[in-house]
C-alpha cells in the first residue's frame, strides 16, 4: 500500500485550517505545534522500525551502521532512560498523561510493593490496569475476554499474591515497564490523540513484543487488532 506522502502545501493547509479570518500573528504559534507533532511522529515511525529490526534479531550495532551512528549512540536515542522518559521538565512525558493512567501507575507501585519486590515491572502495570476496573483499558480488556478478574489470577499464577507488610520504599521502573510506557505515547500518537491514557498503555504492552503482561496478555487471547478494536468502540475519551 502506498501512503501518500507529506508535503509542504498539505501541511500549509492544515495551519490555515479554522484559522482563514484569523491575522497573520496567530499562525505561527500553530504552525510550531504542528511542526513539534510532526517531529514527533517521525521519531516514533522510525521507532517502529527499530523495534521490528530489534525483535528480527539486529544488533544494536548492526542498527547504528545502517543509521550511520555508533552503537551506543543509536541506544541511547531508542532506549528510554527513566529520568529522559518519566521525570518531570524532561520532556512533559507526565503532563501529557490522563489522571486514569497516572492512578494505573500508582496502583502498579502499589502492587509491587505488596508483593515486596525492588523493581516495577510491566506485570505491576498490567495489575495496575485491572485495579482500575473503570478505566478504558479495563473495559476494552474485558471486550477482549480480559477482565480484571482473569488479569489478576493470571499474574498471581505467574508471581504469587501478595504477603506480609509491604515494602516502603518507591520502586523503579524496569527497562521493559519504560518501554511500555513509551510504546504507549506512541499508541496515543498512532491514535491521534492529545493525552496519554491506560488504554495506550494495554496497546503498548503488546507491541512492546515481550515481557510478562505481554505473555499474560497474549495468553489470554487479547490481540493488538481486536484490543484497539475495542477501544475505538468506546468513542472518544470524555
Amino acid at each position: 500500500m502506498t501512503v501518500p506522502a507529506a508535503t509542504p502545501e498539505s501541511r500549509i493547509a492544515r495551519v490555515r485550517s479554522g484559522l482563514e479570518s484569523a491575522a497573520a500573528l496567530d499562525r505561527p504559534a500553530v504552525a510550531v505545534d504542528l511542526a513539534g507533532h510532526l517531529d514527533e511522529l517521525g521519531e516514533n515511525l522510525i521507532g517502529c522500525f527499530v523495534d521490528e529490526a530489534r525483535n528480527d534479531g539486529g544488533s544494536w550495532a548492526e542498527l547504528g551502521s545502517r543509521l550511520g551512528v555508533g552503537r551506543q549512540a543509536v541506544q541511547k536515542r531508542f532506549i528510554p532512560g527513566a529520568v529522559a522518559m518519566l521525570g518531570r521538565g524532561q520532556d512533559g512525558f507526565w503532563e501529557r498523561v490522563t489522571g486514569e493512567l497516572k492512578e494505573v501507575v500508582r496502583l502498579a507501585g502499589t502492587a509491587a510493593q505488596a508483593r515486596r519486590v525492588t523493581y516495577l515491572g510491566t506485570e505491576h502495570l498490567l495489575l495496575g490496569l485491572a485495579e482500575h476496573p473503570e478505566g478504558r483499558a479495563a473495559k476494552a480488556l474485558t471486550g477482549c475476554g480480559a477482565d480484571p478478574a482473569t488479569i489478576r489470577a493470571a499474574i498471581d499464577g505467574r508471581i504469587g499474591v501478595p504477603r506480609g507488610e509491604p515494602l516502603p520504599d518507591e520502586t523503579p521502573f524496569t527497562r521493559l515497564a519504560l518501554r511500555s510506557l513509551q510504546h504507549a505515547l506512541r499508541e496515543g500518537l498512532l491514535m491521534n490523540e492529545t493525552l496519554i491514557g491506560g488504554e495506550h498503555l494495554a496497546l503498548g504492552m503488546i507491541t512492546v513484543g515481550e515481557g510478562l503482561a505481554h505473555d499474560v496478555l497474549v495468553n489470554l487471547g487479547v490481540s493488538y487488532e481486536s484490543l484497539r478494536a475495542d477501544i475505538t468502540s468506546l468513542g472518544a475519551p470524555e
